[in-house]
């Protein structure tokens, strides 16, 4: 998969977004992804790593390219989970700028709760910046809450401290007996 010319789904018609497991062959095409959307960005080698870890699975989401008109596929976004027994963290989520507000990041957490739902995991966290307000609403939306705060968890390039948001999502599918 290589990149085609950048659009901006925001303003225009919403992307045609096909979702993948993410796996090693896609890790650079990830690591360019999260550079778009973190100060603090990992390269390819990083992603491959955290793939390797028991119990790692990701999502690449990309709009199918064209053969007819030439277009490659282009990647919007991905996803990284680790999970332990019936427990789930989402490491990291990011949507490409241009793809933003478009419905890549509704489409990462469908897949990641249809794969939690199959493995019965029943508690899906993660971790945001205060303000980062797009992602709390999306999280918010999606049924996730506030169950803590990591002070000065992130440091900007400017030197500002932010605040960590951390969520939690319940769906009741749990082995070890709490939830539904």
């Amino acid at each position: 998969m290589s990149p085609s010319p950048q659009r901006n789904y925001a303003t225009t018609q919403r992307p045609q977004i096909a979702v993948v497991p993410l796996t090693a062959a896609f890790a650079e095409v990830a690591s360019a992804l999260h550079e778009e959307g973190f100060e603090d960005c990992w390269d390819g080698d990083a992603i491959i790593r955290l793939l390797d870890v028991p119990g790692a699975f990701g999502f690449l989401a990309f709009r199918p390219g064209n053969e007819a008109n030439h277009d490659k596929d282009e990647p919007l976004g991905f996803v990284l989970i680790q999970s332990v027994l019936d427990e789930a963290e989402i490491v990291t989520i990011v949507v490409g700028r241009q793809a933003r507000q478009s419905g890549v990041a509704r489409k990462l957490l469908s897949a990641v709760f249809d794969r939690l739902r199959d493995k019965r995991i029943g508690r899906l966290l993660l971790e945001v910046a205060e303000d980062n307000a797009p992602a709390i609403a999306l999280y918010l939306q999606y049924g996730f809450e506030e169950v803590g705060r990591r002070k000065n968890y992130y440091r900007r390039k400017s030197g500002r401290e932010v605040d960590a948001l951390v969520m939690e999502h319940t769906h009741g599918h749990c082995v070890l007996g709490w939830g539904d």
